[in-house]
Formats: structure tokens, C-alpha cells, sequence
């Protein structure tokens, strides 16, 4: 099922340059997964992306819309 440990998020936002990858803001930081854990993603840093509340919204949304598309 993957790794579940919890990594650092200070170390991962630390080993991203501290901002966000679609704009480079450094506020309102939040740890994305690529795939969601929910459907089978892990902690592993491959799968986690540094993005500003903003876009995490936006990329969650899309992905929303492509998951009810499937049903």
C-alpha cells in the first residue's frame, strides 16, 4: 500500500525553494500529492509538489471534475 509516514512539511517546502511551483509565491503553502492518497498515492517526496493554496484549489477541482467524468 506505500509508504504512509508523514514526512517533514517544513523540510519539503524547505526542499522546494520555499514556494509555490505554478508561481512562485511563498505564501499560503500547502504539500500537494500527485496522487492522491486516496487512490493509492504516497508520502514519498516523488509524489508531493509545493503549491499555494490558490493552485492546490484549482488542481483539486480539475482532478474533481476528471474523477465524476469516469463514473
Amino acid at each position: 500500500m506505500g509508504n504512509r509516514k508523514k514526512p517533514s512539511i517544513r523540510a519539503i517546502i524547505k526542499a522546494a525553494g520555499g514556494k509555490c511551483k505554478k508561481c512562485n509565491t511563498t505564501k499560503d503553502l500547502v504539500v500537494h500529492h500527485k496522487i492522491p492518497q486516496s487512490v493509492g498515492g504516497t508520502n514519498d517526496a516523488s509524489n508531493l509538489v509545493i503549491l499555494c493554496n490558490m493552485h492546490h484549489i484549482k488542481l483539486f477541482n480539475i482532478y474533481q471534475k476528471k474523477r465524476a467524468l469516469k463514473q
